[in-house]
C-alpha cells in the first residue's frame, strides 16, 4: 500500500508531530515532506515508504481502501489502552434496547 499525501498529513496530526520531527525520524528533508503533502512531489517511490515506516514507528496505522469507503489513518492501541477502552465501553451497565426513536 502506498500512502497518500492526505494520509501523511493526517498521520502527523494524530501522532502530534510537526514536519521537522518527521523529517528527523525518517531521515529526509522537511521540504520533501512539505512537497509530498502538498501534492507537488511524486506519490510513489522510496519517499512514501520511508515516511510510512517512520510514522508507523510512531504508532500510526494506515488503513487501505475497503469496499469504496476510502483510505484512512488511525493510532494503534497498546494492550493497556485497549483494556481502558474496554472498561469505558461497559461504564453505566450493560447496553439494552431503548424505546427512543
Amino acid at each position: 500500500m502506498t500512502i497518500t499525501p492526505e494520509q501523511c498529513k493526517a498521520a502527523r496530526i494524530l501522532a502530534k508531530i510537526d514536519r521537522n520531527t518527521l523529517a528527523r525520524e525518517a531521515d529526509v528533508a522537511a521540504n520533501s515532506i512539505s512537497a509530498f503533502e502538498s501534492g507537488v512531489a511524486m506519490t510513489d517511490g522510496p519517499l512514501t515508504g520511508t515516511l510510512q515506516k517512520a510514522l508507523e514507528s510512531l504508532g500510526v496505522i494506515f488503513l487501505p481502501e475497503e469496499s469504496g469507503h476510502g483510505v484512512g489513518v488511525r493510532l494503534k492501541f497498546d494492550r493497556t489502552g485497549a483494556k481502558q477502552i474496554s472498561r469505558w465501553e461497559t461504564e453505566g451497565g450493560a447496553a439494552a434496547d431503548d424505546d427512543v426513536p
